[in-house]
């Protein structure tokens, strides 16, 4: 039989999905697997690499379960959580636990890479040193030389699943471009490593892993992982690419000026550009290699967005489970109050600000009065990350001002909201499309899939896309004033947090790790 479609894998935080996808692009199965993240310290936040692997087997198994025949998918590609990082020995075994992208344990090192080469680091991978690859990397050589010694690379969590399924040994560990920018250590533009920089910031050379395209194929299934993941043997593995990049590609944000907003676990926003664009003024955004070549992605997250609007549900509205009902009555609550909530204003940084980073930022609400409720609390909160969004986007324009933003693709579950869809085309004052026909993150590991075996890429269907949220324009003048007002606020709780977290340090009651 004759291969007709291929297998996408999303690796997310939470969460590993699964798509079978034919060569028009139509889903013929999916399926998804829970992850679990542990905390077992201040600042920790860790998953299992072989928890990856057998969730995405266990997920594949159960897209096939349907009767899909398996010799009729042609190829597969793995994509995954992106500012984390794992390390393994020579046969590709894990030596510790993944060091997840909401691990704070490295943001020192993030700063003082910050103060020490941050504009150099800006300029030429793309990205300000934040908690991400980078810092990670060098924070495992400085603090565990005991495993460093014992590794052979460090990897992602989809490269660690491709390479583990595909038999990958020693230095045949691999990365591909779309994580480039949060390395710190290449050369985002020309996707390799910069040896005068690896050497500046003092990452180990001998860990790093090598750059492949996100559609070469790195090798087969073996009939171990052949069985795992209920395929033939032989299949082939693409490299694949970050979530991020492969959620754009799947939402069809390819094209110069097309925006995206993935609203899940972290709410992150990005803009298409033709051109390599570091954000060298500002510090703030990232440039992130498309999962294919020529185009590039100017972006930044908010680090646990999704968990944010979670906490709203449960302790501010009060359910006890986040299902649909609560984000129904997230959804009422906050088209209740009206634009700028009353003055009340949320800071969404939880866990620390990614952009530009702040280890030591929290949560913070400011403008309370005797008038203020719960759905000034829960509007307040979805209004947050899109002041957020207006600066990315402005600092986007100002990058590459030949560029002009056209419209945003909507991706994610946050994106299923109509209110908050609205409050982001207000306040960007940008046309805002959600994509609810399609999972654009195993959508987009298909299309790595099949670029790799040689497909012409599908485009989706108009019927994928959602209604359309126009930004109203006397709601986006109203908006401007509050976008000031945030954007300062902004500042002072970044400034407090900073200068509480050196007292606490000074006095020696923080938190060791």
């Amino acid at each position: 039989m004759n291969a007709e479609a291929v297998l996408g894998i999303d690796l997310g935080t939470s969460v590993v999905k699964a798509g079978i996808y034919g060569f028009d692009g139509a889903m013929h199965a999916s399926a998804s697997c829970p992850l679990t993240l542990s905390h077992s310290g201040p600042g920790r936040a860790e998953q299992d690499l072989d928890d990856f692997y057998e969730a995405a087997a266990a997920a594949s198994r159960v897209c096939l379960a349907g009767g899909y025949a398996p010799e009729r998918i042609g190829a597969v590609a793995m994509v995954g959580q992106m500012a984390g990082v794992g390390i393994v020995d020579k046969d590709h075994r894990p030596l510790a636990a993944f060091d997840s992208w909401l691990d704070t344990r490295c943001g020192d090192v993030a700063d003082e890479l910050s103060r020490t080469l941050g504009d150099r680091i800006t300029a030429t991978a793309g990205c300000a040193p934040t908690i991400s690859i980078g810092p990670k990397m060098l924070w495992w050589r400085r603090h565990r030389p005991d495993v460093c010694r014992d590794a052979a690379s460090f990897v992602t969590a989809a490269g660690y699943v491709a390479g583990r399924a595909t038999a990958t040994v020693g230095r045949s560990a691999f990365i591909d471009p779309s994580y480039l920018h949060f390395t710190s250590v290449a050369d985002v533009g020309r996707a390799a490593w910069d040896e005068a920089l690896v050497d500046a910031v003092g990452v180990d050379p001998d860990l790093l892993p090598r750059i492949v395209e996100s559609a070469e194929i790195v090798g087969t299934l073996t009939d171990r992982a052949a069985a795992d993941f209920g395929l033939r043997p032989g299949v082939p593995v693409a490299a694949g690419c970050g979530d991020t990049a492969a959620s754009a590609l799947g939402a069809g944000a390819a094209r110069a000026g097309q925006a995206f907003d993935i609203a899940g676990t972290a709410a992150v926003f990005g803009v298409c550009l033709p051109v390599f664009a570091p954000d060298a003024s500002d510090g703030t955004l990232m440039t992130m290699r498309a999962a294919l070549p020529g185009r590039w992605y100017s972006l930044a997250y908010v680090g646990g967005a999704g968990q944010v609007v979670e906490w709203v549900c449960r302790e501010v509205l009060g359910h006890a489970s986040v299902d649909p009902d609560a984000y129904a009555d997230l959804a009422a609550a906050a088209s209740s109050v009206p634009p700028g909530s009353d003055g009340v204003m949320v800071s969404p940084h939880f866990s620390g600000r990614v952009a530009p980073v702040s280890p030591s930022m929290r949560g913070s609400i400011v403008g309370l009065s005797a008038v203020t409720g719960r759905a000034h609390l829960a509007r307040a909160a979805l209004e947050a990350i899109a002041f957020e969004y207006r600066r990315y986007a402005d600092i986007a324009r100002g990058a590459a001002p030949d560029v002009a933003v056209t419209e945003i693709i909507g991706t994610g579950g946050g994106s299923r909201l109509d209110v908050w869809n609205q409050i982001k085309a207000d306040v960007l004052a940008t046309p805002y499309r959600p994509v609810v026909g399609a999972e654009s993150g195993t959508r987009g590991a298909a299309m790595v899939a099949m670029a790799a075996i040689g497909q012409e890429l599908p485009e989706l269907e108009p019927s994928a896309y959602g209604p359309v949220a126009r930004p109203d324009p006397a709601t986006t003048a109203a908006y401007a004033a509050a976008t000031e007002s945030y954007q300062r606020w902004s500042a002072r709780w970044a400034a407090g947090y900073r200068s509480e977290s050196a007292l606490t340090e000074h006095h020696g009651t923080g938190d060791t790790i």
